[in-house]
């Protein structure tokens, strides 16, 4: 009984995340055609300042969704304010925030801005691939990585909200948007190739924190 019942909810997080990432897509393609330019997700990022302008965005091709901004003080949205296992680093989290929009089956869809889909020098700390914990030189400043990024932002897909177990690769994933497609974030704690395997046909991947 116990095994029937966790690949009941196995299948009921993989509809649930397949109609989400559905819902993304449907957004972009909607958005893009309106400004008449098919295939460039920049449309929902042209002119924004902040993640909030993303939501506000994605909000008009997402019917009947409820649009949850970072300064607001519904309780709805409050609650969205979580934590979520990363699913690489055993037992590190990583936070999930505002803004969102909840979907009416109570998934919710996160937001981030990140460069704006222009080319951006970023600098990142390096991390021990084990730990996850940052790297340093000898002098005892941090390890970096310097690269030119040009992503418009990154997207959550939470299929049940704050509800437990909150691991991304089970029941939270997430994705990089560029102009051009959307793929894995350079930081792969995520639960991409789980989101991506199971779009395939394939299982959820979460297991790699235990």
């Amino acid at each position: 009984m116990p095994s029937l019942i966790a690949n009941y909810k196995e299948k009921e997080v993989i509809t649930k995340a397949k109609k989400h990432y559905s819902i993304v897509l449907q957004a972009l393609k909607l958005a893009q055609a309106d400004a008449g330019i098919p295939g460039d997700n920049s449309v929902m990022y042209i002119g924004v300042e902040n993640a909030n302008d993303v939501a506000k965005n994605f909000s008009k091709y997402i019917p009947n969704g409820h649009l949850c901004l970072s300064n607001s003080n519904d309780k709805l949205c409050n609650d969205l304010k979580h934590n979520v296992l990363l699913s690489a680093y055993k037992d590190q989290y990583g936070p999930l925030s505002l803004p969102a929009i909840i979907l009416p089956d109570n998934g919710v869809i996160h937001f981030t801005l990140s460069q704006k889909c222009v080319d951006t020098v970023v600098e990142n700390w390096l991390r021990d691939p084990v730990s996850g914990e940052p790297l340093y030189n000898d002098d005892g400043t941090p390890k970096v990585s310097r690269d030119i990024r040009n992503a418009c932002g990154s997207i959550f897909i939470d299929v049940n909200g704050s509800k437990n177990p909150n691991k991304f690769g089970y029941d939270a994933f997430g994705v990089t948007v560029w102009a051009d497609n959307i793929g894995k974030p350079s930081w792969n704690v995520y639960g991409t190739d789980s989101l991506f395997s199971i779009l395939s046909g394939g299982e959820l991947k979460y297991n790699t924190n235990e």
